[in-house]
């Protein structure tokens, strides 16, 4: 998954330390990165974005302006406002904004952002909370299906992946577990994987003709079956998910 975002602020520096910022997130895409509010509207005029972070002391220009217009014409482009001073922060509420990150940006904030950023993209494209019960070798667990990265079929195992964490589930068959989760937004990419459709950030080609899935808060990939391929692409652009 994708995220397209833009950056719209006035000050060299600001612009660069929000990019660096940035760039430990591996599916945020930076489509554009502006100092003046006519270049961004300018590139929303033939281009789309999903995010964008926005200044609210330009020169000239308050942020909440701008948004105003982008609003008008762009609804479902999610805003962050970027300040110095936390104070700008009531007059903003008006346009829900993702949050406001003041100034230099603090790395622990800017993660809880990008969580809230990816809850609303997932939204957007279908996935809801969902609780389901699992068998443990010991035990129940009741997990939401939107913590579930993967789950793969290891030594006549299961193991389900979380970002935290790996669990045995006992007692299921893979297509038992396909059956399941199918509805909620999971598909089968290889015999032994079974992935969560909405983390996924880009298929990649290993060679021979044998490809790879990259996933939010994975840090391996995970093998895609040649034949499961094109099914598993179709299935992606199904929610609006771009993995080129």
């Amino acid at each position: 998954m994708n995220i397209r975002t833009l950056i719209l602020d006035d000050d060299e520096n600001s612009r660069l330390a929000a990019c660096t910022a940035l760039a430990d997130y591996e599916e945020i895409e930076i489509v554009g990165c502006f100092s003046h509010s006519e270049e961004l509207v300018d590139f929303l005029q033939s281009q789309t974005a999903h995010v964008l972070f926005l200044d609210i002391e330009l020169d000239g220009e308050l942020g909440f302006s701008i948004a105003h217009r982008l609003m008008q014409k762009n609804s479902d482009l999610m805003i962050v406002f970027l300040t110095g001073h936390s104070s700008y922060a009531i007059d903003g509420y008006d346009f829900h904004p993702v949050d406001f990150l003041t100034k230099p940006i603090n790395p622990v904030k800017l993660e809880k952002t990008v969580t809230e950023i990816r809850k609303r993209m997932e939204q957007k494209r279908g996935q809801r909370s969902a609780k389901l019960m699992f068998r443990l070798q010991q035990g129940y667990r009741i997990i939401d299906v939107r913590d579930i990265c993967y789950i793969e079929r290891k030594e006549r195992k299961n193991y389900l992946h979380t970002a935290d964490e790996v669990l045995c589930i006992a007692g299921y068959t893979i297509r038992e577990l396909e059956d399941m989760l199918t509805e909620h937004g999971f598909f089968l990419c290889h015999q032994s994987f079974l992935i969560s459709v909405y983390r996924v950030i880009r298929i990649r080609d290993a060679g021979r003709q044998l490809y790879e899935v990259l996933l939010r808060d994975c840090p391996k990939p995970v093998p895609v079956s040649r034949h499961r391929y094109e099914k598993m692409q179709k299935c992606l652009r199904e929610i609006g998910i771009d993995t080129i």
